[in-house]
């Protein structure tokens, strides 16, 4: 059974060049992520989405992006940088938070 979370505050728009990730509620109410390749990297693919599954209140295992992103759950993890920049870490890829 996933552990209790508060979303909210991960809820929102992550970038860094040539990514957007996107944390949103589904329409079941449950945590979700779409990753897309955006400016010069457009072509790349189609956006990803992905089901967030928690593990903690920061960690979560995303399932559901397909042969050309990970086969099975990839770990994502929030986290909040010391200059107080809150980051989304995929595939070890730091992305601030932008709103």
């Amino acid at each position: 059974m996933p552990p209790p979370i508060d979303l909210t505050p991960l809820l929102g728009t992550y970038r860094r060049e040539g990514v957007v990730v996107t944390v949103f509620r589904g329409d079941d109410g449950a945590p979700h992520m779409r990753y897309e390749f955006v400016d010069d990297m457009a072509d790349m693919s189609p956006p990803l989405e992905m089901n967030l599954e928690p593990v903690t209140e920061t960690v979560f295992a995303a399932s559901g992006a397909g042969p050309s992103f990970s086969e099975d759950y990839m770990p994502v993890v929030f986290s909040t940088l010391t200059n107080g920049t809150q980051v989304c870490y995929v595939g070890m890829r730091a992305t601030p938070k932008v709103a």
